[in-house]
């Protein structure tokens, strides 16, 4: 394993956070997240939840409250693994991430030294999956953002750079497809495998690993089983087509299927991702479509697949050395090579199922096209032996710029003290009192922007903070929005909102201040004020 990328790999992820973390000073206070900071937030505020000791999932973003679901279960956890161990909650959404990479980057190499034990460049090949990225930076002068900038579960290196669960997700279904063969390839009894002490602890753990995939990311869960299916599909085609020709019973060729070692392997690890995801993703689907307010929330969860040209240039240019890869392994039958070429393939063609999810499947799409790009530049070795070292430096460098304008975007925001990525130290001091001050029920009303980062501080509930995890998420960020605006001018209208909306606490900090000034307001009062920071109580009847 060449540790000297892995060592690359873990700072490149981890050294811009104690950039940004240091940038702070004494006037700011980092919010701990640099690539969408949107959804870090409203993981810290699932974590949140499971700090206080739940293990239901309850739109904290939304006012009203709901029954809530067992969903997020993995956030919930690290939440209650917080609390146990007295780490602050930041620091265990961080090193959970880094434990997560470490895991990725050991189930990506094994995954690409059982496709290719015999390649002649495995350092090269893994750095190109660990750290490649696309070259969308050809795009980015035009203000064209692509997805390898920000479609973080399609890359290894985005999703370990991003969050624990994608990255965390995403070496589970490394590590699920990546299967070993035994050394011996004699004919088995039928279905042998499932009757044997490794066989049965191989099943358990498969299940326990899938049933931990279905919770974090479904979409990965379903995307490997489609892999596998496929898979068995050719291997079945294969086998009845060899006892075809030879005229061979119909109990017969059953006969040779299930005592083919190849297809009991795999049997036993598709059973394994049913038995243990299966369940967890049907309890997924049947919660959110049971609860009113998570089915509304639901709704807003579209994530439609980028244009084809967009994702050409993201996954290029181990796209384009794939389709060569995959010309050179078209027909070795290893059962490795099958599980790459199927998945490429396959998730190509189903993130544009007529579904309004199709992004999903774009999860760790990186990886088969690049193990195939592999094979491509063993092909062009084989023919431009003398440059290819210019062909191998050229292929790191067409996607290093994309590389570098994501660190540099890090950069620039802790430089710049980005409102997405800060709080104002008032701002922060405000929402450690309102943690230990109110009740964890209250209802807060407070800016768009300032409403992403209370429920992940505080974990109290707000009339809006995020674009999808806010139930009717236009209509209640104008209704915010409109109060601070108005207010000044129609306190009367202001009063009667409080009322309507059943409102516990106003949170009023510089962006508050920023769209509006707050008249005196009947049953209103202030409980506190420091920094340029006040909160008010609301009195309801």
């Amino acid at each position: 394993m060449p540790y000297r990328v892995v060592l690359l790999i873990l700072l490149l992820i981890t050294l811009p956070y104690l950039i940004a973390w240091a940038a702070a000073g004494n006037a700011y206070s980092f919010g701990g997240f640099l690539l969408n900071p949107l959804d870090g937030n409203t993981y810290l505020a699932k974590m949140y939840e499971g700090w206080r000791g739940e293990w239901r999932f309850t739109l904290p973003y939304t006012a009203t409250q709901s029954a809530g679901a067992y969903l997020y279960t993995f956030y919930l956890g690290l939440g209650h693994l917080a609390r146990l161990s007295g780490i602050p909650l930041i620091a265990m959404y961080h090193l959970a991430r880094l434990l997560g990479a470490l895991f990725l980057l050991w189930a990506l190499w094994h995954f690409l030294q059982n496709l290719n034990p015999s390649g002649k460049h495995p350092a090269l090949v893994y750095l190109l999956a660990g750290l490649g990225l696309g070259m969308g930076w050809l795009a980015f002068p035009f203000g064209v953002v692509t997805s390898d900038f920000w479609v973080a579960e399609a890359y290894p290196f985005l999703s370990a750079y991003a969050n624990p669960h994608f990255v965390l997700s995403l070496a589970l279904l490394v590590w699920l497809l990546t299967i070993r063969m035994p050394a011996e390839r004699q004919r088995l009894a039928r279905f042998a495998v499932f009757f044997t002490a490794r066989g049965w602890g191989e099943l358990a753990v498969v299940a326990g690993a899938a049933a931990g995939l279905g919770s974090m990311s479904p979409f990965a869960l379903v995307l490997g089983l489609a892999i596998l299916s496929v898979v068995l599909v050719i291997r079945i085609a294969s086998i009845w087509r060899f006892d075809l020709a030879t005229q061979v019973g119909f109990a017969r060729q059953v006969r040779t299927l299930l005592g083919n070692q190849v297809f009991q392997i795999v049997a036993l690890r598709w059973i394994g991702l049913i038995l243990g995801g299966a369940p967890v993703v049907l309890y997924a689907v049947l919660a959110v479509r049971v609860d009113p307010l998570l089915a509304a929330w639901n709704t807003q969860n579209v994530t439609p697949a980028p244009p084809a040209w967009d994702l050409f240039l993201s996954f290029s240019p181990a796209l384009i050395l794939a389709g060569l890869g995959l010309r050179r392994v078209w027909r070795k039958p290893t059962l490795a090579i099958q599980i790459v070429e199927v998945w490429a393939v396959l998730a190509c063609g189903m993130v544009y199922l007529p579904f309004g999810l199709q992004r999903r499947f774009l999860v760790g799409l990186a990886i088969p096209l690049t193990a195939l790009a592999s094979f491509g530049l063993e092909w062009l070795e084989e023919r431009f032996t003398r440059r290819f070292r210019f062909i191998a430096g050229a292929t790191l460098a067409l996607s290093a710029p994309t590389l570098l304008l994501i660190l540099l975007a890090g950069g620039f925001g802790a430089l710049s003290h980005d409102s997405l990525l800060y709080l104002q130290r008032g701002e922060a001091q405000a929402l450690a009192w309102m943690g230990d001050n109110t009740d964890p029920e209250a209802l807060v009303l407070a800016a768009p922007q300032t409403g992403l980062f209370i429920p992940s501080h505080t974990g109290r509930r707000v009339i809006y903070g995020h674009p999808f995890e806010t139930v009717e998420a236009k209509v209640e960020q104008a209704a915010v929005s409109g109060f601070f605006v108005n207010a000044a001018a129609n306190p009367q209208a202001a009063s009667d909102f409080l009322k309507l909306r059943e409102i516990n606490y106003i949170f009023y900090g510089p962006r508050e201040q920023g769209l509006g000034s707050l008249p005196d307001l009947p049953g209103v009062t202030s409980v506190y004020s420091h920094a340029g920071v006040m909160v008010y109580r609301v009195a309801n009847p």
